[in-house]
């Protein structure tokens, strides 16, 4: 062998060694999978990257209403030019991010409600149900009134049973253990109000409060156990008035409501079967004992203004009949006493459903709802609502 010969052998070794080592798979790129967070429940998911979990939802509603056909003043079946009946479609978009801090857990929520009524194609109306942030035990942002807490049992598709609200906070919750904790809140002033009557002039129609300066204070005090849940809760609001006839109201006073409810577990009926129970009473912020209540206060001169009185009671239950057939039932009465007697009231309410649920997420079923407001004077003319609904429903 000469050296030649071993040149070229060389090369061909190292030749044949390169396409061999060119043949060979190339390592992939790590991917990062998408890993379950189960520490929040379930269907959360961590953000790839991050320690942040994530739950993603949503819900399909179709509604189709028979609008109101009391017999007891205006109703939507007296006249040609009625919304008589009405189909409504609703999509919701939800998001639950969740991220355990050093200061405790950082929660942002959001509930959004596209809405699409009876009317003209392409007129869909959008709605913020939730958008908060929790950091420890501070909520900010758009939820429900810390006030509530049993709101009824039924779906309240079209009348309501008067006994929640949202509203925008800034609060914060301290938990005592054993399921005990309690809230001090500042929110909105406005989500709550109803009427400041003017008894001034020939216009005794119009409502005369005034913007806004001062946000409600609310406390509550909960215990949620394995029985049920309990919670007593306090408002204090400001009547700010406005003016009458170009003239303004100088007095604003202090208005305050009290609710106390209790929400129980009834295994002993049936799985998942539940009873209700709400009383309260305020002067001057009606609202918060019950919305079919109609006036905070009376001005009665233009340094003058009267805070109403009011009070109401509800009570609710639901029956799982099936596992897949329920029915709910909830009955509220409510009263206002207010200066003089044209806004004097009572108003009671029946609301009444059925519904089926053989898939998981799924529920289709019949709600009628009945409200009566019965006035003591003869400035304001009694009426009641009748209503009727059949919906289908998806939640994932």
């Amino acid at each position: 062998m000469n050296f030649k010969s071993l040149l070229l052998g060389a090369a061909a070794v190292a030749s044949a060694t390169g396409v061999q080592a060119a043949d060979l798979p190339v390592a992939p790129e790590p991917v990062d999978y998408v890993r379950i967070c189960d520490a929040y429940g379930a269907r959360f998911y961590y953000i790839p990257g991050t320690e942040t979990c994530l739950r993603v939802g949503g819900r399909v509603r179709a509604d189709y209403r028979i609008r109101d056909f009391g017999s007891t003043g205006g109703n939507n079946w007296d006249s040609n030019e009625d919304v008589s009946t009405n189909f409504r479609a609703r999509a919701y978009v939800r998001m639950d991010a969740r991220t355990q801090t050093e200061y405790g857990l950082l929660k942002t929520y959001f509930d959004l409600w596209f809405t699409s009524d009876t009317t003209i194609f392409n007129n869909t109306g959008v709605e913020i149900w939730d958008a908060y942030v929790q950091l420890g035990g501070f909520t900010f942002g758009r939820t429900g009134s810390f006030s509530d807490h049993w709101t009824g049992e039924n779906w309240g598709s079209q009348i309501g049973q008067g006994l929640d609200d949202r509203a925008t906070v800034l609060a914060y919750t301290a938990a005592f253990g054993n399921g005990l904790s309690a809230t001090i809140a500042l929110e909105d002033g406005l989500t709550r109000r109803l009427t400041l009557a003017n008894s001034l002039g020939a216009d005794t129609t119009t409502n005369v409060y005034g913007g806004h300066r001062v946000p409600n204070f609310v406390a509550n005090l909960l215990v949620s156990q394995g029985w049920g849940s309990a919670q007593l809760s306090g408002v204090l609001t400001q009547v700010l008035a406005g003016t009458t006839g170009g003239v303004a109201l100088t007095e604003s006073p202090l208005g305050w409501a009290i609710n106390a409810d209790v929400a129980l577990n009834l295994p002993m009926l049936g799985a998942g079967d539940t009873l209700g129970i709400r009383a309260g009473y305020s002067d001057g912020a009606l609202g918060y004992v019950n919305e079919h209540l109609t006036v905070d206060a009376v001005a009665t001169a233009q340094n003058n203004v009267n805070t109403a009185t009011g009070w109401g009671v509800a009570a609710g239950i639901t029956h799982n009949w099936t596992p897949t057939v329920s029915t709910s039932l909830t009955g509220t009465y409510a009263s206002q006493d207010a200066t003089g007697n044209n806004y004097d009231m009572d108003a009671w309410s029946v609301h009444g459903q059925v519904a089926w649920a053989p898939i998981s997420g799924f529920v289709t079923g019949v709600e009628v709802e009945y409200l009566n407001r019965d006035y003591s004077g003869t400035l304001i003319n009694d009426n009641d609502d009748l209503t009727a609904t059949f919906r289908v429903q998806r939640t994932f």
